[in-house]
């Protein structure tokens, strides 16, 4: 039995806490990599920074765009339907204990509906690297980590929303607030990193005019 101030101070303190620790953290982070030389572009103007940027985000959103998922849709929409329930369990971080009028039954059957494709996708995901040997090779130790630390994460996500029960509830909130201790020294980092990378890459390449000739 999960006692009520037990339960508040998982998922308002605690929480705050991890919060603060993972902005403080990032701040450090960034103000690290400001203080790197950005080396200039050289290379002759021959298209749109903006048009490379535009289309490197939009990318995501158009799978024939890219090879890899133009011959393996299957790869899209694993990536896809994976991250909208992560991003799923990380606003239901927020919405659980700060808007919870908003967290009627209904809701929180359709966020656990999202939320459990990527529990499935989850345990593919760490098969795969088990088994295949390319992945084996590229893998290291935070890589297993982190995708079984995250399955715990999706995994409770549901369980939580689809029980509303306060130990449920305990055990989501305590591996949440752990992520938020945990996922800035991890490869998890790449849902920060990725939007910088798009932004720096897709401006690289639009300046260097070698989009796609309908998107340039």
């Amino acid at each position: 039995m999960v006692g009520e101030s037990t339960l508040h101070f998982i998922e308002y303190e605690l929480q705050a806490i991890a919060l603060s620790w993972l902005a403080i953290v990032y701040i450090i982070k960034i103000w690290q990599l400001s203080r790197l030389k950005m080396p200039w572009e050289r290379a002759e103007k021959k298209g749109s920074a903006r048009s490379g940027v535009l289309h490197s985000y939009g990318a995501i959103f158009m799978p024939w765009s890219m090879e890899s998922t133009r011959k393996n849709v299957w790869r899209w929409l694993e990536f896809g339907t994976y991250h909208v329930g992560a991003l799923v369990a990380i606003v239901n971080t927020f919405t659980f204990p700060f808007a919870p009028g908003f967290m009627t039954e209904t809701v929180r059957m359709i966020f656990a509906i999202l939320i459990a494709p990527s529990v499935l996708i989850g345990f593919i995901k760490l098969y795969q690297r088990i088994t295949k040997r390319e992945l084996r090779i590229i893998s290291t130790p935070d890589d297993y980590f982190a995708v079984a630390s995250m399955q715990f994460f999706l995994f409770f996500a549901v369980i939580a929303l689809w029980t509303n029960a306060p130990v449920w509830r305990m055990w989501y909130f305590l591996i949440t607030a752990f992520f938020l201790f945990y996922v800035p020294f991890s490869k998890i980092s790449h849902y920060i990193y990725f939007f910088f990378a798009r932004f720096l890459m897709g401006s690289r390449y639009g300046i260097k005019g070698v989009l796609p000739q309908s998107n340039v």
